[in-house]
């Protein structure tokens, strides 16, 4: 009986510690939580194109990463996808990437790899309260215009060369197709009148169900 009793006293002994660290962890999750970013600041790093991005959580400035060139807060706060120079390569190397920062657990992930500048990120929330990233993107040789959609819970999921986002409306957004030479026109005035030779309606719901894309790098 009483080396019974002594193993059991040694079990709790052990036991102790371990829920004791299970229920502050749990605790520090649930602190962090509640944790969500109001504002972003890109500050230029003299010599660079790019600047290094602080995030704001419960009045406090903290550090995210350095080589950021724009960012934009997600998910009411929850996180911020910011563009870096890394991306696949390119002409004259110019494609850049896009990163994704959680504010409750500190992790970063790329989400997207592209050949193109990231001109613009616009969030959109489906009917199923899925996250869509319609990524707009540009060229530094003809000037020409790219549409991505990113899932910022896995990567890319869709990519079109040529072409404008001409209109959001809930789930479905409409682009416009356009040709070589009518980016000519549409970069000599702002202003022109460029319609595009066909138009295409897109749900995104359908289009965050597919395959996370790729872009390997090319010189």
């Amino acid at each position: 009986m009483r080396l019974r009793f002594r193993i059991v006293l040694l079990i709790g002994a052990i036991a102790m510690p371990v829920i004791a660290v299970s229920s502050l962890t749990k605790r520090v999750a649930a602190r962090k939580t509640g944790a969500l970013i109001t504002s972003t600041r890109v500050v230029p790093i003299t010599g660079s194109f790019t600047g290094r991005l602080f995030v704001e959580i419960r009045g406090k400035e903290k550090f995210v990463a350095s080589g950021v060139l724009d960012a934009w807060i997600i998910r009411d706060g929850r996180q911020v996808v910011y563009s870096g120079l890394d991306g696949s390569g390119g002409f004259e190397n110019e494609g850049q990437s896009l990163r994704v920062y959680d504010a409750a657990t500190g992790k970063k992930r790329k989400i997207l790899s592209e050949y193109f500048g990231v001109n613009k990120v616009t969030e959109v929330t489906t009917s199923r309260r899925k996250t869509a990233l319609l990524v707009e993107m540009g060229d530094g040789g003809l000037g020409a215009l790219y549409l991505g959609i990113v899932d910022p819970d896995r990567g890319e999921v869709f990519f079109k060369r040529w072409v404008r986002l001409m209109k959001q409306d809930g789930d479905n957004i409409v682009i416009g197709h356009f040709k070589e030479d009518d980016w000519d026109r549409i970069n000599a005035d702002e202003n022109a009148k460029v319609s595009p030779y066909k138009t295409e309606q897109l749900n995104l719901n359908t289009i965050l169900r597919g395959r996370v894309i790729i872009k390997k790098r090319i010189a």
